[in-house]
């Protein structure tokens, strides 16, 4: 039985093997707790295999990117859902992300959490800094934030959502600006890794991630984006 049967949470994937091995005690226990979906994108390793093995529940997106797979996950829920929160799966809540949530869900309808980045190094310090003070002033989140809003709303934006392989992020956080208000920041943070950073180098993807909003910005279609960014 879960303990929040109300809050649902959707986990894109896309092989994402090493990182689920490496996080499986700790996704077991989310499981336990709330409704989880993992929305596949077409993985080529072991990432489906992995999950069914663990008894965790795992659908595969007919549409490839992030946006069609929150909107798959979304349309796989039961009914006692009320607020549904998207998590990518190297980003770790809280300890009681469940009352923070559905404290707030009644009144604010929508939200995201602080992030803080898993390194010490002072140049993640300071994008952290960065990037939970852009969403302050913006009311922009970003996935890594776990953005959560009320199951209603969301499914007002799946069409739009399913047209967003990438930047789906800074679309619902605009969609959701336009027609619920600006959204809740909560005070605790969310922990993520950075290997994203690391791996491609810092630098270098911080000026990819600023050169692809700015492209979203000024009317660049969403699967042009993604053609770009993964070609």
């Amino acid at each position: 039985m879960k303990t929040f049967p109300q809050i649902a949470i959707i986990v894109p994937v896309l092989n994402e093997e090493s990182t689920i091995l490496n996080n499986i005690e700790v996704l077991n226990t989310l499981s336990n707790k709330c409704n989880v979906v993992f929305v596949d994108g077409n993985s080529t390793d072991n990432t489906v295999q992995i999950l069914e093995k663990n008894k965790l529940k795992i659908v595969t997106s007919p549409r490839k990117g992030r946006g069609a797979q929150l909107a798959y996950g979304a349309s796989h829920l039961n009914n006692t859902v009320e607020v549904i929160l998207f998590l990518h799966i190297d980003t770790t809540l809280p300890e009681g992300f469940e009352s923070m949530i559905l404290e707030h869900s009644k009144t604010d309808y929508w939200g995201w959490f602080n992030i803080k980045l898993g390194s010490e190094k002072t140049i993640f310090k300071i994008i952290q800094f960065m990037m939970n003070l852009r969403s302050k002033l913006t009311g922009i989140a970003t996935g890594d934030q776990a953005i959560y809003v009320t199951k209603n709303e969301f499914m007002n934006h799946l069409e739009e959502m399913n047209k967003h392989p990438l930047m789906e992020d800074i679309y619902l956080s605009k969609a959701l600006n336009s027609s619920l208000g600006r959204g809740y920041t909560q005070k605790q943070s969310v922990s993520t890794s950075v290997r994203y950073w690391e791996s491609r180098g810092i630098i270098t993807t911080i000026l990819k991630m600023w050169k692809y909003r700015s492209l979203y910005f000024f009317g660049t279609p969403p699967n042009q984006l993604y053609q770009q960014y993964y070609k």
